[in-house]
């Protein structure tokens, strides 16, 4: 700002003014060169995943949203998908979202140690994986990779990703009518993602991303079965309890149940989930339906 106010006339940007002083300070003694290898990645090889957190305006309210993201090392494209909460559904759903958005699966998938995916973290890089993230992984066949505890910069794929996204995309505060409306926006910013060149690259995140494409394991036949089943029984007051929350059913008490709860960021689009603790939930028709036994 202050070279443009003194030397108006000069048409210069600012990556020149950059690299004009970083050399001059190098001809100067005043500092010493760095000397940096970069990373190269196989096609489909690898891909990051993190949660963010954004402010967005929904039906005319502040709210803060968690965010889903998924970056490929080899391509630079990424994926983002908002939810109300960073459940362990809505983690496993933001992943088949993006094999779909991808065309196809990556070979590994690097995380922090977040706990909808690590349950105990062990010696070294062994850690205890949550059942369900386990399952999950062994259907659609892709390798774990987890960062040292504190270590988030060993992600740093993803972390860049988010940063730029935040600057390009959420910058000023989103406007959408509920969370349906947001995710449709989100998509198509990182579609138009697919069109900008990542520094030092001569073709565009989408060209690249076509290439990759062909090298990514081929997706399953179907997705994996996201609902939860548990099984309790009825109390004294009608109702059922599914984690903290307590659900109305016409049945009577000490009547043995199936649930299957299917809530996820979708169903809260069209039904807004109560996220207070042993809250009671006045529907007999829930997103947990409930079956009784034999």
């Amino acid at each position: 700002m202050r070279l443009r106010q003194e030397l108006p006339a000069a048409q210069v940007s600012e990556r020149s003014v950059r690299q004009s002083v970083r050399d001059r300070r190098l001809e100067l003694g005043l500092t010493a060169r760095e000397a940096c290898v970069p990373q190269a990645y196989d096609w489909g090889v690898e891909a990051q995943v993190d949660w963010y957190e954004a402010t967005v305006e929904l039906d005319c309210e502040m709210q803060r949203v968690q965010i889903f993201a998924l970056h490929s090392m080899a391509s630079g494209a990424a994926f983002h998908h908002a939810y109300r909460r960073a459940t362990q559904q809505a983690f496993l759903e933001a992943h088949q979202l993006a094999f779909h958005y991808f065309g196809g699966i990556f070979r590994r998938l690097r995380y922090d140690n977040l706990p909808s995916a690590v349950k105990k973290i062990l010696r070294g890089h062994r850690r205890q994986e949550c059942e369900r993230f386990l399952l999950f992984r062994s259907h659609w066949q892709f390798e774990a990779s987890f960062c040292n505890p504190a270590q988030g910069h060993e992600k740093g794929g993803v972390e860049g990703e988010i940063g730029y996204f935040r600057r390009n995309h959420l910058v000023p505060v989103p406007r959408a009518r509920d969370l349906e409306n947001l995710n449709a926006q989100l998509l198509a910013a990182c579609q138009q993602d697919l069109e900008r060149h990542i520094a030092g690259r001569q073709m565009r995140v989408g060209q690249v991303l076509l290439i990759e494409r062909e090298q990514l394991l081929p997706l399953q036949a179907e997705d994996f079965e996201l609902a939860e089943e548990s099984f309790c029984r009825v109390d004294g007051k009608g109702c059922v309890q599914v984690r903290t929350n307590f659900y109305s059913t016409p049945l009577c008490p000490a009547t043995a149940v199936r649930v299957r709860a299917a809530g996820t960021g979708r169903s809260d689009a069209r039904r807004p989930c109560c996220g207070t603790p042993r809250a009671l939930l006045q529907s007999p028709a829930t997103a947990a339906r409930s079956g009784t036994l034999p």
